[in-house]
């Protein structure tokens, strides 16, 4: 397997894909918000933690699934498993980057909303 920049990126955002799915499948089930979304400090001050948890895990879950996507599509695109066009690499990059966006939009509003 080719080990270029794009290879290990493409490996480092489906692990983080996993990551983001696992804690927001986790954190819904049992009410809590990791504190990599989060920290300690911020929680002290929410308001309502389980609430906060109900409006933002499963929005880390949908965004880690994608991140998971769009890491394998990558991965097969730059080892030449699956050579993808380039109008659909540019449409999994401009996804990637609105799903993004709005993710850190939720989280942001998220906290403005719970703590204080």
């Amino acid at each position: 397997m080719d080990m270029s920049f794009m290879t290990v990126f493409d490996i480092i955002i489906g692990i983080l894909g996993i990551y983001l799915l696992f804690i927001g499948i986790k954190g819904f089930k049992k009410n809590e918000v990791n504190a990599m979304l989060i920290t300690s400090d911020e929680l002290l001050k929410c308001k309502d933690v389980k609430a906060l948890s109900k409006e933002l895990m499963p929005k880390t879950a949908l965004f880690g699934a994608f991140c998971i996507l769009f890491g394998i599509q990558g991965l097969l695109n730059d080892t030449g498993r699956i050579a993808f066009s380039k109008p659909v690499n540019a449409a999994f990059l401009i996804a990637f980057v609105v799903i993004y966006v709005l993710f850190s939009y939720s989280l942001h509003s998220a906290k403005k909303k719970y703590i204080q």
